[in-house]
């Protein structure tokens, strides 16, 4: 009986991981599955930072992803995830010029590396979105 809780809380926590991020992970719900109360803790975490009135808004969160996601670029299995918070982003409000600003900021301490890498997911992101139906928000 416990094991079938555990199995509706995990698969509740993936469903609000889901919902905020816009995209189920496979390994959110592997995750949640072996550790729902660690998941938990990160969803609690989520909320506090993200969904309670802060200085920064949802957009402006996003942008910070954008950011941390692209200095760590080296990565290749990080590009999925990135391209999933430009996509947000865009649906938020972010213009595609506020984005590579934000990444030409990186390029003094990162290297340019940081915006080629950066631009080029988000490119990649606004033919995925065209793919999908969606349109960035101008």
């Amino acid at each position: 009986m416990a094991e079938r809780k555990t199995e509706a809380t995990s698969s509740n926590l993936v469903d609000e991981m889901a919902k905020r991020r816009g995209k189920r992970y496979p390994a959110h719900a592997w995750i949640a599955e072996k550790f729902p109360d660690y998941v938990k803790v990160l969803v609690d975490l989520d909320e506090v930072i993200r969904l309670k009135p802060r200085r920064f808004d949802q957009k402006m969160h996003e942008l910070f992803h954008i950011v941390a996601l692209a200095v760590e670029m080296s990565n290749p299995p990080n590009q999925p995830h990135l391209k999933q918070h430009i996509k947000q982003g865009l649906k938020l409000g972010l213009a595609p010029e506020e984005i590579a600003e934000a990444l030409m900021v990186c390029v003094n301490p990162c290297g340019a590396k940081v915006l080629t890498y950066g631009v080029t997911c988000m490119l990649e992101a606004i033919e995925e979105m065209k793919v999908e139906g969606q349109q960035p928000i101008p």
